[in-house]
């Protein structure tokens, strides 16, 4: 029984804001999440032949796209000035959700600008201090193939 080809190979990056653009793993980060989603509108539409015994049908299109990214991990002293300076200025910056994988298997990257909606530290103890942030999309993602 196949497996399919399977991949390990997913990764958020933090653009640099520099021209040209750098994008680099944020040090610490160990859990990547992505949510792509279609926002949908819909009309009722009666039966042009039989409108009033004939039930409505509900005809859905799509409004609009959206785009989340949740990262978390360990919080690093190299990668929390960008962290903190991102939640404290609240600007857009690009990122790349990255799947880090061969044009035969599929592999490319979405870009697109975003902001950061949350940062949260946690510690419990005398354990290390973790990191969990929500990012969201602020405007059109755009696919590039892996080469």
């Amino acid at each position: 029984m196949g497996t399919g080809n399977q991949t390990t190979r997913l990764i958020v990056q933090l653009g640099d804001g520099d021209d040209p653009e750098v994008f680099a793993h944020t040090c610490g980060a160990n859990t990547f999440g992505i949510s792509l989603a279609n926002n949908l509108g819909e009309n009722i539409m009666l039966d042009c032949d039989d409108p009033l015994d004939v039930p409505a049908a509900i005809v859905r299109h799509l409004e609009s796209q959206d785009t989340s990214a949740t990262i978390s991990g360990m919080v690093t002293t190299e990668a929390w000035p960008t962290w903190r300076s991102w939640a404290d200025d609240g600007t857009e910056k690009n990122i790349k959700i990255f799947l880090d994988e061969t044009a035969v298997k599929n592999g490319g990257f979405w870009l697109l600008p975003a902001f950061l909606a949350g940062l949260e530290l946690s510690k419990q103890n005398n354990g290390k201090v973790t990191f969990s942030a929500t990012i969201s999309g602020a405007g059109k993602r755009a696919w590039t193939d892996a080469t």
